[in-house]
C-alpha cells in the first residue's frame, strides 16, 4: 500500500517503522530533526512542512494513496490535515487519532469521511475500568465479533493445565521469566506465570480465583495518582461505578481542573508524590487498587512499589514506554497500555482487520490473535479445512459457547469463528493461512 503519515512524533515514528517493512510510507511533519531521525533508521519518504498548509501536499498530487493517518498530539491539527488531504490528494481510507472523546459521540467522522477514529485516552481508561469487573485479572480484551474474552492473570501457585482447560476455556499464552510462548495442551502452569485465558468470561472468573488467591475478590476503594488528561479520564470512568475514589495530584492547578470535571464524585487531594506518609495520612493503604497514571513510567513504578509496601495487592501502572513493560511485570505491577501505545496498536489493528478477518495484539505486542467468521454462502461451508499445525500457535473453532480444538482437517458451519493465536513474529505466515482459507 501507499501510506501517508501526518506527524513524526512517538506514534508516527513507530507506525512508520513498522509499516515501511511492507508498504511505501511517506511522513509529513514540520520538525526536520524528527524527519532526519526517521530517515536515518528506516526507508521512508520524508516531507518537511506544516501539515495544516495545503502547499505541503503539492508534492503528493501525482499519485493515488491507499491510506492517510493523522497522529499528531493535537486534535485540531489532525482534523484539519485530514480535511486538507481529502481536498488536495486522492486517498482511499483515512485514520485519525483524537484525544477528546466528544468526537466519538459526534458525527464528525462521517462528515470527514474518516474510515476509523482512534481515541487512545478512552481506550487506556477503559482497560483500567475492566479490572473492576475482573479483580483478579491483569488485562481484559473483548471482541466485537464474538462474546469470548482474552484475560490474563498471574498464577500464584503451580496448577495443572487440566484443572483450567475445558470446552469453554483455553490457555492460549504464557509469559514465563520474560519469555512469551504458546503452550501445548499438556503444559502445566508454574507459580508466577502470567497466563492468558480465552473463553467464557464467567468461567474464567472462577478459574482466576483458583489461580490467584492474593488479589482482592472485589474492588471498592481506589486511588489514582496523577491528574493529567488520562488520570482524570480514568477517575471519571471509575466514578460511574459504586466505588470510593481518591485522585492524588501535586500540581494545584491540575487539582482545581480535575475538581471542576469530577465534581463531588471523586475526592481530589493536592499532595507531593514524594510524600511517603500520604498512604497513612489519607488512608490510602486501605485501597483495593492503586493506579499510577502519570506520563512518567519511573514515577509510576515508584508509586506502585510504595503502594505494595503498604499492602495494596492490586497495583496498576500506565505503561508509556514499552522498555519498562517487562520491569513492571517482574515487579508484580499490572501494566496497562498508555495512550501512545494504545494509538499505535489500535491503528495497526484497524489497518490489518477487515469485514472478515480481525487482528489483535496482546502481551506487550509479543502475542497476536487472528479471527475469521464463517459467513452465509461462504465456499468454506462446502469443504474440509486444513488446520494450521505449526509450532508456537494454537487454533480453535468457536461454535456458540464451545471452543473446539482445530488440529485435524474438519468441516465448519455458518457462524463459526476460526481463531488462531501465535507469536507476532510469525504474523505473515499466520495471515497467509487464515486469508487463504
Amino acid at each position: 500500500m501507499d501510506i501517508i503519515i501526518a506527524g513524526a512524533g512517538g506514534v508516527g515514528f513507530r507506525l512508520a517503522k513498522t509499516l515501511c517493512m511492507k508498504h511505501n510510507v511517506t511522513v509529513l511533519d514540520k520538525n526536520e530533526d524528527a524527519l532526519n531521525r526517521l530517515q536515518e533508521s528506516i526507508d521512508i519518504l520524508a516531507i518537511s512542512g506544516n501539515i495544516e498548509d495545503p502547499k505541503t501536499y503539492q508534492m503528493l498530487v501525482d499519485k493515488d494513496y491507499d491510506l492517510f493517518i493523522a497522529v499528531t498530539d493535537v486534535d485540531e491539527t489532525n482534523i484539519i490535515s485530514t480535511l486538507i488531504a481529502d481536498e488536495t490528494i486522492v486517498v482511499k481510507d483515512k485514520i485519525i487519532r483524537l484525544r477528546n472523546d466528544f468526537f466519538a459521540k459526534s458525527s464528525i467522522g462521517d462528515k470527514l469521511g474518516i474510515t476509523a477514529s482512534v481515541f487512545p485516552f478512552s481506550l487506556a481508561a477503559s482497560s483500567v475500568e475492566t479490572l473492576l469487573h475482573f479483580p483478579k485479572a491483569n488485562n481484559v480484551k473483548s471482541f466485537y465479533d464474538f462474546p469470548q474474552k482474552l484475560i490474563s492473570v498471574r498464577a500464584k501457585k503451580a496448577i495443572s493445565a487440566e484443572e483450567i482447560i475445558s470446552n469453554t476455556v483455553k490457555i492460549v499464552g504464557i509469559e514465563r521469566d520474560k519469555n512469551f510462548f504458546i503452550p501445548s495442551s499438556y503444559e502445566n502452569v508454574e507459580a508466577e506465570d502470567l497466563i492468558y485465558l480465552f473463553g467464557d468470561e464467567n468461567e474464567i472468573k472462577e478459574q482466576c480465583v483458583k489461580i490467584d488467591h492474593q488479589m482482592p475478590e472485589e474492588i471498592k476503594n481506589i486511588v489514582v495518582f496523577g491528574a493529567d488528561t488520562l488520570g482524570v479520564e480514568i477517575a471519571r470512568l471509575l466514578s460511574t461505578h459504586n466505588v470510593n475514589l481518591k485522585l492524588i495530584e501535586k500540581d494545584l492547578k491540575k487539582c482545581e481542573m480535575a475538581s471542576d470535571v469530577l465534581q463531588e464524585n471523586v475526592a481530589v487531594i493536592n499532595s507531593k508524590y514524594g510524600d511517603y506518609h500520604l498512604f497513612k495520612e489519607e488512608g490510602l493503604k486501605n485501597a483495593d487498587m492503586m493506579i499510577a497514571s502519570t506520563k512518567n513510567d519511573e514515577e509510576n513504578i515508584i508509586k506502585c512499589l510504595e503502594a505494595k509496601e503498604f499492602g495494596i495487592k492490586k497495583v496498576v501502572a500506565i505503561n508509556n514506554d514499552m522498555e519498562h513493560y517487562h520491569l513492571m511485570h517482574k515487579l508484580g505491577i499490572i501494566a496497562v497500555r498508555g495512550p501512545k501505545t494504545n494509538a499505535y496498536y489500535s491503528i495497526l489493528e484497524n489497518i490489518n482487520s477487515s469485514s472478515i478477518i480481525s487482528q489483535r495484539h496482546f502481551c506487550g505486542g509479543k502475542g497476536m490473535l487472528l479471527a475469521r467468521r464463517i459467513l452465509k454462502g461462504s465456499y468454506l461451508l462446502e469443504t474440509k479445512i486444513k488446520p494450521y499445525n505449526k509450532e508456537d500457535s494454537c487454533v480453535f473453532v468457536i461454535r456458540g459457547e464451545k471452543i473446539q480444538n482445530f488440529t485435524e482437517k474438519r468441516e465448519v458451519e455458518e457462524g463459526d469463528v476460526i481463531v488462531i493465536f501465535g507469536l507476532s513474529e510469525n504474523e505473515e505466515d499466520m495471515k497467509k493461512w487464515i486469508t487463504s482459507l
